[in-house]
Order: structure tokens, then sequence, then C-alpha cells
């Protein structure tokens, strides 16, 4: 028997994705040489280790067992082609890192230039992605850290090390030209600005975090117009900007960088804070340079100013009550 690494990261991936596609495009690789590396790798177990079911791809009995010792065998050869390139190369090396972009524009810079002061020419690769896809691309081994939501990560992810980097208050957003400071009832406003403060922006992604946000609505502003469905924290800004609607988002993505804001009113809404990690293989969180890529992450993390932040306005508060 013959296996390679690059079957394993195959067989890995697939085996992640559930979905030869879906691997496919993980990993970079076109489907057919796919399937003709997983053909070869059954060829050289003598076993069959994925059965089609339902159109879904799922392991066999012999698939299950190379699946539980897959984790190791890469994670250990990772560590001892990572660890080589530590020693022989010291100070060189591309460290591929992904996150949203509104948490890269705000983030990365004072990271890079923690980070960049001890690792001068580390080359850092960054890739603007969903978590989603971000937890695909850590198992394919194609990133080596990852910054998203701890929401957003499910318990099947746990193979991954956790460290949290930051944490930001979930804020309405609303057009400049309406001040809720003193605001007690909807009815106090003007019918234009009612018909705007019922005009909502919401997110096509995370499904905890678009519960959460449905259900404030509901609570706090009763029947709403839904304006617009998007999946960037951006475009839902801009039309707030522009004075077409509202939307519940987490405050640092109000920052466009380097402390410029987009020019809306926030105020506070009392949901959970969203909370940042970064993820990252086992392996990979042991050596350089991701580990002090890490502690840069979190020491800039622990230093990001959000922007100001209204108190929660009579409008919300009496919703609270009931008396909205």
């Amino acid at each position: 028997m013959a296996m390679t690494i690059h079957q394993m990261r195959i067989f890995w991936a697939v085996s992640q994705a559930k979905s030869y596609t879906k691997a496919s495009k993980m990993l970079g690789l076109a489907q057919p040489s796919l399937s003709q590396q997983i053909a070869k790798l059954e060829d050289e177990v003598g076993a069959k280790l994925f059965n089609r079911i339902a159109g879904k791809i799922q392991l066999t009995d012999a698939g299950q067992f190379l699946y539980t010792k897959a984790e190791t065998i890469l994670a250990n050869f990772e560590e001892t082609e990572e660890g080589l390139k530590e020693f022989c190369q010291k100070t060189r090396g591309v460290l591929k890192i992904g996150m949203l972009s509104s948490v890269a524009r705000n983030i990365l810079p004072p990271t890079v230039k923690i980070f960049s002061k001890i690792f001068p020419n580390i080359q850092i690769n960054v890739l603007e992605v969903a978590p989603a896809e971000a937890i695909d691309l850590l198992y394919a081994r194609q990133l080596n850290i990852a910054v998203v939501a701890a929401d957003s990560v499910a318990a099947a992810n746990l193979s991954f090390i956790a460290n949290e980097v930051f944490s930001d208050p979930y804020v309405l957003a609303v057009p400049k030209s309406i001040n809720l400071s003193k605001i007690e009832s909807i009815k106090d406003l003007e019918i234009d600005k009612q018909t705007i403060l019922k005009s909502t922006i919401l997110f096509e992604f995370g499904s905890q975090h678009k519960k959460r946000i449905d259900a404030w609505f509901e609570k706090n502003l009763g029947d709403i117009n839904v304006l617009a469905n998007t999946r960037s924290y951006e475009v839902a800004l801009s039309m707030v900007e522009a004075g077409l609607g509202v939307v519940v988002l987490p405050a640092l993505t109000a920052v466009v960088g380097a402390g410029r804001v987009y020019n809306v009113n926030l105020y506070e809404t009392k949901i959970m804070q969203r909370r940042l990690v970064s993820l990252t293989p086992n392996q990979f969180s042991k050596i350089e340079p991701s580990k002090s890529f890490i502690k840069c992450l979190v020491e800039a993390g622990q230093n990001l100013d959000l922007p100001k932040i209204n108190q929660i306005p009579p409008i919300l508060s009496n919703a609270n009550n009931g008396n909205n």
C-alpha cells in the first residue's frame, strides 16, 4: 500500500465537504482529477471508502476508519513540514489568513504592524471570505488562520484551536437625519421617517445571527418592511447612509478604517455581543509564524476603538416594556 499525503488531503476534504464538487473547489483541483485520486486510493487500500446514497456522499466502514486516522496523519505531516520550514528558513514564508472584509479592514492593519516587526519577511496573504467558506478552507489546509464570529463555529469544528480576539455590541444604524434620542414612540416621527425606520435591511448569512436580529426587530419595531437582503455589511451601511432604511449589525462594521466611520447614527440594542475568534488547525497554532500572528491578533483586538454608540433611545426602551 502506498497512500500519498496528496491523496489523504483529498480524502479528508471529500469527507468534510460530503461532496466531490465542493471538495474540488476547496482544494482548487479539477473534479475528474479528484475522483481519479479517490479511485486510486480505494485501489491501494483494497476497499471502497465512499458510498453515494440519495445523491449524498457517505463514508463506508473502511472510510470511517481512515477518517479517524486522517486528521492525525495530516496534522503530524504538516507540523513536521512547517517545523522544517521554520528551521530552514527562519524568517521567510507565506501566512494565509481568511476573514470578512469588515473585520480585515479594522483588525489587520494594527496586527500586521506588530507582526512585521517580528517577522519582516513573512508575506501575509488575505482572503476575504465568509465564515463557512473560511472553515472549509481551514479543513482543506488552504488557510493557516481564520477569524470568524464564535457563533458561526459548530461543534464539529472543535478540532481547531480558538482564541478570543475581539467583542463588539450589536447596534441599530439609522440615517443621520433621524435622531431617536428623545423619541418616545414611532408616531412622534414625521411620516417619511416612520417609513424609513420600518424599512429594514437584513442579512443572508449566519442562522443564529439572522434569528437574533429578526427577533429584535419583531420585538422593538413590530411590523417591518424588508427593504433588502444582502451578504455585505458595507452594502447595508451604504443604504442606511443614503437614507433608505435601518439595519442591526456589529458596531465594528460601521468603522471604515483608520477611525473613519459611516455617516449614520448608532444606538444600543442590548443584543448579545458578537465574539470574534481566531481558528487555527492544531499543528499551525504551535509553531511560528502562526503562533506569533495569533498573539498579534489578540493584542490588536484589545486596542481596537469602537465608533460612538448612543444610549438605547426611549422608543426602544418603551418597546422592551411593551409600551410602544
